[in-house]
């Protein structure tokens, strides 16, 4: 049934104003820029928090920013406890869980944990490896943290924290070597695309599947 045609919205004035604006805001998308009101604002229950961590720039960036969709504003949301670039972040139950890096001058395998309700930091055990240039996602509840570079050579090498034992473990290792890899998840797998190792920058891709602890080849992705 058509929502125009049903006998409650008929006999009420104010929900036919409500649907008359909805219809003109989706069908007029080139106005929508003055119809903007409470109601064209996204809903808390869509839209998340966008955060920048740590980084470098000429005042060796130790601060966290937080963007709010809502009013279109950076503000800072908190301190990091030192310098760290290079690193990966993964979030678990509105926690960021910043792991590897570097300080600038060493490769580092830290990992704390900021919630920024309180702006407060747990650190974490470490990884069994220093990595920075590290990809970090979080898949079916574990963090990964994957390839690298130690500070000495690439690494092929992936951790798995696991937030129940509170522990990391090596978990099979990719088939190339990658610092500056990409991962993401998508179907109970972790794809690690790209990087490079040493001269070679990389358009091959790989999966993870953790039900066999395996690594796959994928087709090549375009150059």
């Amino acid at each position: 049934m058509k929502i125009v045609t049903m006998n409650l919205l008929k006999n009420d004035l104010e929900c036919q104003k409500l649907i008359l604006e909805a219809m003109k805001y989706h069908l007029l998308p080139e106005r929508r820029t003055l119809m903007q009101s409470p109601r064209t604002k996204p809903r808390k229950s869509t839209v998340g928090t966008l955060y920048a961590v740590g980084g470098m720039d000429n005042n060796k960036a130790t601060t966290i920013e937080k963007y709010d969709l809502r009013t279109n504003l950076w503000i800072q949301a908190g301190m990091m406890n030192g310098r760290r670039l290079q690193f990966g972040v993964a979030v678990i139950d509105d926690k960021l869980f910043v792991i590897g890096g570097r300080d600038g001058l060493k490769t580092l395998n830290t990992v704390e944990c900021y919630n920024p309700k309180t702006k407060t930091w747990t650190v974490l055990p470490p990884m069994s490896t220093h990595r920075h240039g590290l990809g970090v996602t979080v898949l079916e509840g574990p963090i990964y943290a994957v390839g690298g570079h130690d500070g000495w050579s690439y690494l092929n090498t992936v951790e798995r924290w696991d937030p129940q034992s509170q522990q990391w473990t090596f978990v099979a290792s990719m088939s190339i070597a990658r610092r500056g890899v990409g991962v993401a998840t998508c179907d109970g797998f972790l794809y690690a695309v790209g990087g490079h190792d040493a001269p070679t920058y990389l358009n091959t891709m790989e999966s993870y599947d953790p039900q066999t602890n395996e690594w796959t080849q994928v087709r090549p992705s375009p150059a």
